[in-house]
């Protein structure tokens, strides 16, 4: 096998391939018929599990009363087990593969910085498992230490150490064996990482997806016979990937938690996503010519993670450590801290602040005595229903450790900041407390006309205090506007400490306000 270059050299070297001859290329407007010296692999992967380790109710299932719970690691690892019996059985191929962000969004996922969690994914048998931007929330050496730790087979070709290396830990692809031939799964990692996940990130050198697959598809010519993308690129990035580098006949995705129940059809293949939290495991039956060495038919679904579906295959490693997990965090999470008199909404509409966003930035700013509070949506990941609340419920809607920072900025500053997330090209909804934004939609675009602190129309030369998250203050989501403010609180306390504090407080229960605090006419 060809010797892989580092990324910089691998981008020197990059010339442009239009197709892979041995890439596998099917036409798939017309799915051939199966023919019998044919063989067949079976392809399961996940993606997006956030440390999920528990069942969450099959909501989208209507027909059944009570509504059936579906997923958790456990069911995940019983169905691997039952598909590997059966596959073994019947003479097929099978390969696990996991498109990233493993440990981070529960409690559980969060012990030890998702180390535990991390181990007990090893247990589930995957055979590689692409790297996520939330595997970078501890930092670059945090994960590294963790890949050291355990016997993970984590692949990432587009991210290398400022020396030219791969990232410790990682490998850019793997080559493994299945039905007679030879795949190259290559791991590729959305280049928004930097600006979602901890700052260590951005000392990495970071190299177009695109690009280094064309690379690595010129450099492995010959050696392979199928080049598999597992990506962290989301739906939209996993398009644009497949236009950028045609004659891929499958690339397997996550990042934007899409559920593509049948797969997607491309010109050349398929794209698929099995959504997120382990409700449902991406399942792929594919049929390989061993005469030809070539792919011949994709039939993509998922499969829901359903009681039922995994009964007799437990995998007990699994859920001894699945066990040790849950008593380390349910003494702790499953107690009631309060009360929601009515739901708790996350945010989606454009430039419409929600319920969730309203409340949790009152909150903020409240604690601190600042003017202004402002959120990242990102940092919002789950809806509360109206009634009990635990702090597992508090985990489920601020998962990460964000602390409550106070930045000191003047009136021009948060103008332009403002006026960027309305009119520029990176557009990002900010709830907020203590300030409204008026302004005109036109034709579809949007112009601010005015902003407001506390009622009064913004004085660029006054100072006010701004309560942002850790995560903001460090120039998360693209805001480096915040970096660039020296004047600056450390070491507040984290946001859903906070929460609990104002649910531990209220007598009479939460009632969030609903108001939109972006006032935006058209004309």
């Amino acid at each position: 096998m060809k010797r892989t270059l580092p990324i910089q050299g691998l981008l020197l070297a990059f010339a442009l391939v239009a197709s892979l001859g041995c890439s596998g290329r099917i036409a798939i407007q017309d799915q051939p018929a199966i023919q019998d010296h044919w063989r067949k692999l079976i392809i399961l992967h996940t993606n997006d599990i956030h440390g999920q380790l528990l069942p969450l109710p099959a909501t989208w299932i209507k027909d059944r009363d009570p509504v059936p719970d579906t997923g958790g690691v456990a069911r995940l690892a019983a169905y691997v087990n039952m598909v590997r019996a059966q596959a073994a059985a019947d003479g097929d191929e099978l390969l696990v593969l996991d498109a990233g962000d493993w440990f981070q969004g529960t409690p559980e996922g969060g012990l030890d910085n998702g180390l535990p969690f991390l181990e007990m994914l090893g247990e589930v048998g995957y055979d590689a498992m692409a790297v996520g931007n939330h595997e970078f929330d501890h930092g670059v050496a945090e994960l590294e230490s963790h890949l050291a730790a355990l016997d993970i087979p984590a692949l990432l070709a587009n991210t290398s150490e400022p020396s030219g290396s791969f990232l410790k830990g990682t490998v850019p692809y793997l080559i493994v064996e299945r039905a007679g031939i030879r795949i190259a799964i290559v791991g590729l990692l959305t280049l928004d990482t930097p600006s979602i996940t901890h700052h260590s990130a951005s000392t990495l050198f970071w190299a177009d997806p695109a690009k280094v697959l064309r690379s690595l598809m010129e450099d492995l010519e010959g050696d392979v016979d199928w080049i598999l993308p597992l990506t962290h690129l989301g739906f939209r990035g996993d398009k644009e990937l497949v236009q950028s580098v045609p004659g891929l006949p499958l690339v397997i995705g996550g990042h934007s938690h899409t559920v593509l129940t049948n797969g997607h059809r491309t010109d050349d293949g398929w794209i698929v996503q099995a959504g997120s939290k382990a409700r449902g495991i991406g399942r792929l039956e594919v049929w390989i010519d061993p005469d030809s060495r070539t792919l011949e038919r994709i039939d993509p679904s998922v499969v829901d993670l359903l009681e039922e579906a995994v009964v007799g295959h437990r995998n007990a490693k699994v859920e001894e450590l699945s066990q040790r997990l849950l008593e380390r965090s349910e003494e702790r999470m499953n107690v009631v801290v309060g009360r929601l008199n009515q739901d708790l909404i996350r945010g989606k509409a454009p430039f419409q602040t929600s319920s969730q966003g309203n409340w949790v930035t009152d909150i903020m700013r409240a604690h601190t005595g600042a003017d202004v509070a402002l959120q990242n949506r990102g940092g919002l990941r789950s809806n509360l229903g109206a009634g009990p609340i635990s702090r597992r419920d508090i985990f489920r809607m601020l998962p990460f450790n964000n602390a409550i920072t106070v930045l000191i900025m003047s009136g021009s500053e948060l103008e332009s900041l403002m006026e960027r997330t309305v009119e520029g090209e990176h557009k990002a909804t900010l709830e907020m407390s203590g300030m409204e934004v008026f302004g005109q939609r036109k034709s579809g675009s949007w112009t601010m006309t005015e902003l407001r602190i506390g009622g009064q129309e913004v004085d660029p030369t006054a100072m006010y205090r701004v309560a942002i998250n850790s995560f903001l203050a460090g120039g998360g989501d693209g805001f480096e506007e915040f970096t660039f403010v020296k004047e600056r609180t450390k070491g507040g306390p984290i946001q859903r400490d906070v929460v609990e504090e104002v649910f531990l407080a209220s007598e009479s229960g939460i009632t969030p306000p609903t108001e939109n605090r972006y006032r935006f006419g058209t004309n």
